[in-house]
């Protein structure tokens, strides 16, 4: 289907682009409408220094057990890590750490002097984040180009004065101060 407008209800910017659920470009532009945080998630398998990569599809899944999960192209070089690890940490980004963010925005990043001791799972926690899941892997699952990796939380960690770093069409942005 091509991209077709709705006709609008109020005013012109009241009207929605339509398009194909296969038009690639036109999904982007529809899910980069949802604002997300922005997360690093980290790993490190036995005798590896430890990998990082920058995510925004995290989700809770569960309370009991405690379930937490975000995805990684299949073809990333980052997802073996994370498979030979069994473990991970969600590193929830605070509104200071775009740079952190774009850092490790690449496929299959060495960890640098970003990070602080590991906690129970062994992967790499980032200083300075907004919030941590520290987690082992529970389950893996397909999701077309994709992989679903969902860990269990053994532990958890916040900051209760930070804002966290947004991304949303695109671009960065953080919470105003009325909505905090």
């Amino acid at each position: 289907m091509p991209h077709t407008r709705i006709a609008p209800t109020m005013t012109d910017e009241s009207a929605l682009h339509r398009a194909s659920g296969d038009d690639g470009l036109a999904f982007r532009a529809c899910f980069g409408s949802f604002a997300t945080g922005v997360t690093i998630a980290t790993c490190a398998a036995e005798n590896e220094r430890g990998t990082a990569i920058t995510i925004n599809s995290l989700t809770s899944v569960s309370l009991d057990p405690a379930l937490a999960l975000f995805c990684l192209e299949s073809s990333s070089g980052t997802l073996a890590s994370f498979l030979r690890a069994g473990h991970f940490a969600l590193n929830i980004l605070a509104e200071d750490q775009q740079a952190i963010s774009n850092r490790y925005a690449r496929d299959h990043n060495p960890v640098e002097g970003d990070f602080d001791a590991p906690w129970g799972s062994g992967a790499p926690i980032l200083r300075g984040a907004l919030a941590v899941a520290d987690c082992v892997l529970h389950d893996v699952y397909g999701g077309g180009d994709h992989r679903i990796l969902v860990g269990q939380v053994v532990e958890t960690g916040w900051r209760e004065s930070a804002k966290p770093l947004l991304y949303y069409r695109g671009n960065y942005g953080s919470i105003g101060d009325s909505a905090s």
